[in-house]
Order: structure tokens, then C-alpha cells, then sequence
């Protein structure tokens, strides 16, 4: 189970938005479900987009005029026999703010409020408030969205917030149960709740420890042979303190052990294991035990806390889990420990 609110810190810390004023918004609120939320975010998002202006540009038209515009498309008024209606088809470019970022949002907007997913009478209320002032924009089937085609540039960075939400929207990131509390729909959110999973935690450590210098770093291998042939290793978290450094594996799995099928016993996961050994051991280079390895699960229902520590040769291994059930404050302290042991030297 995943506190609501913490989804929001996630999204917060994940897409850099961290805004004291919507902090506090956020926090006065009470959210039945995530659409909920996710409403109350764009709704935010959206007052500050139309505040700063909506993206125009320009764009191709084609209709029937009775005065000539642009270029007249011949074929389409013959075959419309528009010259007894004497008007032409024409084509020409306008500047408009019916783009297709902003067809995204209003499309995102009208699912939420036909859906009735979102139950809190005022939250509607004030999307449809900010909803008129896209009253000009098309609309768009959900399933015509191609989200691998969206670019973003300086002109339209603004959007990159609330184009992620518009994305969790549309394609179900979690799951309500009946109780209220949240749970992973298929594979493929997990693979989605698992990006936003380690994105937030690296984000958290680069916005509030500026000094270990967090990164997600490219892990060499730690051999000339055969090089062309090894897989990337593509670290999710890595601080430096010094020339001390810490590798996190975050792992957001609905249990953090393996059975055993025949002594009906709990392990921890090996690939995970051999995953970060296989990390800290390259990126140790000097083989002086200056780069310590942890795996950082999500806690759920399944899973009892945890903080493990051992060695494997001069090197430090730490096994621990996030309570992503508790309020954010106790989120907070966790990462807060991590890092306040790594710079002392603790770990």
C-alpha cells in the first residue's frame, strides 16, 4: 500500500516542480483516489501554463471560403462542386494555440471530468474553471496520443509537468483497491511505477544534498577485453562523498524475496544481489572498499522493514526498504539517514 500524497511528493521531486505554495495546497487537501490528485495537479499546472500564455504555432488549415486565403487546393473544390456555392477550398498557415500539446491537456481534462473517477465536486469545479480558457483547443482519442513523438524545446519546456501527469492519466499508472489503497495494475505500470520510483529518489538527493553530487552514472567495466561485447551498466543513483562513493539500486517490486520451493524458505532476490555486486566490484577499481553498494526497495504489504549490512571482500553491502505507506516526513528522514551516514562516514 502507497500513501496518496506520497504519490504526489514522487511527481514533485521526480519532474523538479517543488513549490512551497502547492506544497502546502497539496497538504490541506484530502484525495478519495489518485485521479484525484492527479486532478488537483493539473488543474495547478494549468492555471500556471495559461498565467504565462498557451504555446501557439503555426498550423495548416483547410476549409471552404467564400474569399480566397493562402492556396487554393483545386481538386478538393471541384470535387466539393464549391464553385456553385461560390466558395474555394484553400489551405493556409495560422497561429493558433490548437497544438498538440495543448489538445493533450484539454483531452487529459475531459476524461477526468466525463470519467466520474473524480468524485470531489469542487475539484471538477475548478478544472472546468481553468478548462474554459482552452474553450478554442481540439480534443483527441486517448489512443491516437503518440507520446514517444512529444519534443521538447525552450519554448515549450513549461509543459514537460503536466504532460507526464497527462500521461499517468491516460494510461493507469496504479490501481485503486476497493479499500482505498493502491496497487500495481500489470506489468507495465510496474515498469512505470519503478522509473518514477528511482527518478524521485535520485531528484530528492540532488535537490537537498548538493554536496554528494548525485548522479545516475555509467558504470565501466573493469576489464579491456572483449568490451565491445559487455552490456551497459547504467547505475540509478550514485554519491560521491569525497572519494567515497555510493551505488543505490532502487527496486520497487511487490516483494523483495525469493522462495524457495523446496525448504519453503524466504531469500532476497539473487539478480538483485548480483546486480550490485557486479557494480560496486567495477566501479572499484582500486580495490580499496571506497564504494559501497545498497539495495533500496520500496516497502509493501509484504515486506518487513529492513536494513541489512555486510561485506563481500573490503566492500560494504546494504540491503534497506522505504515505507512509502507512512507520511512523507518519515520518507524523508529515511533518505535523510542514508545520507547523513554516507557523508559520516557510517556506511
Amino acid at each position: 500500500m502507497i500513501s496518496i500524497k506520497n504519490i504526489y511528493w514522487m511527481m514533485a521531486y521526480a519532474f523538479r516542480n517543488i513549490n512551497e505554495q502547492e506544497i502546502k495546497k497539496i497538504k490541506e487537501e484530502n484525495f478519495e483516489n489518485i485521479y484525484e490528485l492527479l486532478c488537483t495537479m493539473i488543474t495547478i499546472e494549468l492555471s500556471k501554463l495559461i498565467k504565462k500564455g498557451l504555446c501557439r504555432e503555426y498550423i495548416t488549415v483547410d476549409e471552404e471560403l467564400s474569399s480566397l486565403k493562402g492556396k487554393i487546393l483545386i481538386n478538393e473544390s471541384i470535387k466539393k462542386n464549391l464553385q456553385l456555392k461560390a466558395k474555394m477550398y484553400c489551405s493556409y498557415d495560422e497561429y493558433s494555440s490548437n497544438i498538440y500539446l495543448n489538445k493533450i491537456i484539454k483531452s487529459t481534462c475531459m476524461y477526468l471530468i466525463k470519467s466520474k473517477k473524480v468524485k470531489d465536486i469542487i475539484k471538477i469545479r475548478k478544472l472546468k474553471n481553468v478548462l474554459s480558457y482552452l474553450n478554442d483547443i481540439e480534443e483527441l482519442e486517448s489512443y491516437h496520443i503518440n507520446w514517444n513523438s512529444i519534443k521538447y524545446s525552450k519554448n515549450n519546456k513549461m509543459y514537460r509537468v503536466i504532460i507526464n501527469i497527462c500521461y499517468l492519466v491516460f494510461n493507469g499508472l496504479l490501481l485503486n483497491r476497493e479499500d482505498g489503497s493502491i496497487e500495481f495494475r500489470n506489468y507495465i505500470d510496474d515498469q512505470e511505477m519503478h522509473k518514477l520510483y528511482e527518478k524521485f529518489i535520485l531528484e530528492y538527493y540532488r535537490c537537498h544534498y548538493h554536496s554528494l553530487s548525485a548522479n545516475a552514472s555509467e558504470i565501466e567495466w573493469n576489464t579491456s577485453d572483449m568490451i565491445n561485447l559487455l552490456p551497459k551498466m547504467q547505475s540509478d543513483i550514485m554519491l560521491y562523498s569525497g572519494d567515497r562513493k555510493l551505488i543505490i539500486d532502487a527496486k520497487y517490486y511487490s516483494n523483495m524475496y525469493q522462495s524457495n520451493q523446496y525448504f519453503n524458505k524466504e531469500k532476497f532476490k539473487s539478480n538483485n544481489l548480483y546486480q550490485i555486486f557486479t557494480y560496486v566490484k567495477n566501479e572499484d577499481k582500486e580495490e580499496n572498499g571506497k564504494v559501497t553498494g545498497m539495495l533500496l526497495y520500496a516497502k509493501t504489504d509484504d515486506n518487513d522493514e529492513q536494513w541489512l549490512v555486510f561485506k563481500l571482500g573490503k566492500n560494504e553491502f546494504i540491503i534497506s526498504n522505504l515505507d512509502l505507506s507512512e507520511d512523507f516526513e518519515k520518507v524523508e528522514k529515511h533518505l535523510n539517514m542514508i545520507a547523513e551516514r554516507f557523508i559520516n562516514n557510517e556506511l
